[in-house]
């Protein structure tokens, strides 16, 4: 029963080598099984036939000590995608319809979330001097034009919003290609109008300003209950009259609008240049740039006027 036992199985390494093992002559040779061709015995085991060296071995099995898997994969079903997958599915969309996605293009600008953020910083500011603005003509509604600053915190809200829509909405059509008419056109607005902005936020911060200087200067006095400001020097008499304040209040509340003003309106034009420093610096795409190794070896650069 052993030897039958022995003689159903593949014989192994020590089947063959012991004398009394199985002889498969016609058995292939194995790939473990150690012998040297043309010769009758084993060069390591010399009593041993070369007729029981040809029998099938386990020997090929010692050469590893890697575990074999011997199950079928599962090729059926869907794979795991990725990287190169999905950029493979890309390619052949676009190869199909000869438009890429939206979400591929290039954006206006090379910070674009930067500037995002300073748009969206520009829009809340500009809703802060409008109410600082509001607050101001409530409170004093005799105040002079220039020291309600309605027209800095209108042209820095309409900037900011502008701003989002520019960069959230509209895209380059391929890098280094020029802007569409359409993009340009808004572009060209969005900048205008933040141009206008930061002037308008300087030129209240400037008017701000000279109030409050001046306020420093001068003596107020009430006069059938109307508070009127005079400086103190006699070779030039400037006279401020505030119907609408008592003297405590033109010293005390007036003031600290006046400086909330200035604080708000120069933020707004901080991050207006800051913002129109983004769009200048973006006038040019590099691409496909060299490595910048030293001053002599300059990138390479692809004009993108606007």
């Amino acid at each position: 029963m052993k030897m039958e036992s022995a003689h159903e199985r593949p014989a192994s390494l020590y089947d063959n080598l012991r004398p009394g093992g199985s002889l498969h002559s016609s058995g292939a040779l194995s790939v473990g099984n150690l012998t040297t061709v043309g010769t009758n015995n084993s060069p390591y085991h010399p009593s041993v036939p070369m007729d029981r060296l040809k029998s099938p071995s386990q020997a090929n099995c010692l050469s590893t000590t890697v575990p074999q898997n011997i199950a079928a994969p599962a090729i059926s079903g869907r794979h795991t995608p990725t990287r190169n997958s999905l950029r493979h599915s890309r390619m052949i969309v676009l190869s199909r319809n000869g438009t890429v996605p939206r979400k591929y293009l290039p954006p206006i600008l090379y910070h674009h979330k930067l500037a995002k953020g300073l748009a969206g910083l520009q829009t809340l500011v500009g809703a802060a001097v409008v109410t600082v603005s509001s607050w101001i003509y409530i409170y004093s509604p005799s105040l002079s034009f220039r020291d309600i600053p309605f027209w800095s915190g209108l042209p820095l809200l309409l900037s900011g919003l502008l701003g989002l829509l520019l960069l959230c909405c509209c895209r380059k059509d391929y890098p280094g290609y020029p802007l569409s008419c359409c993009v340009f056109s808004f572009k060209v607005t969005s900048l205008t109008v933040s141009v206008i902005a930061g002037v308008g936020c300087f030129c209240a911060v400037m008017f701000a300003v000279i109030h409050l200087l001046s306020l420093q200067k001068m003596a107020c006095e009430a006069e059938l209950d109307v508070c009127i400001c005079r400086t103190n020097n006699t070779s030039y008499l400037e006279e401020r009259p505030y119907p609408d304040l008592s003297c405590p209040e033109v010293e005390n509340m007036l003031t600290l609008l006046l400086v909330t003003s200035a604080s708000v309106n120069c933020l707004g034009g901080v991050l207006v240049a800051w913002y129109l420093y983004l769009h200048w610096s973006s006038r040019y795409s590099y691409v496909y740039s060299q490595v910048r190794t030293n001053e002599i070896n300059r990138p390479m650069v692809i004009t993108n006027k606007l």
